[in-house]
């Protein structure tokens, strides 16, 4: 992962709740970039962004702290999982907010089956995928 957030030139590691935590704090941490956490509402202390969005079973809310991205900033997301896309549609909202630049997304295992990549723009690298 750290191989591939080099290339896309970032200077903001954002990581998903809560596995994406450990893969995004592993590589900012060995990347020297700044990392900041997208949780579920309710988790993350002072003012934030709040967006909702739609799971395949029901809905959820994710928020990012408003004051830890700066419109200067250029962003890598990493998650583990790369499904229908819904999380990290909503997390892109949530950077958007911020005026940041999303470089590309970046995640341990792609289910493209599911075709979820073809609802994104950013560049989206998977290190694995399954097709069936």
């Amino acid at each position: 992962m750290s191989k591939e957030v080099i290339k896309l030139n970032a200077s903001t590691v954002v990581g998903i709740d809560s596995r994406g935590f450990i893969f995004a704090s592993a590589v900012a941490y060995k990347l020297k970039k700044k990392l900041v956490m997208i949780r579920k509402k309710g988790k993350l202390p002072g003012k934030t962004y709040a967006t909702s969005y739609k799971l395949e079973y029901g809905s959820n809310q994710l928020e990012i702290q408003s004051d830890m991205i700066k419109s200067s900033d250029k962003v890598v997301i990493i998650d583990d999982i790369f499904a229908t896309s819904g999380t990290i549609r909503a997390s892109m909202k949530l950077i958007n907010k911020t005026k940041a630049k999303i470089k590309g997304i970046v995640v341990l295992l792609e289910l493209s089956f599911l075709n979820g990549r073809s609802k994104i723009k950013p560049k989206l690298i998977s290190l694995n995928k399954v097709n069936t």
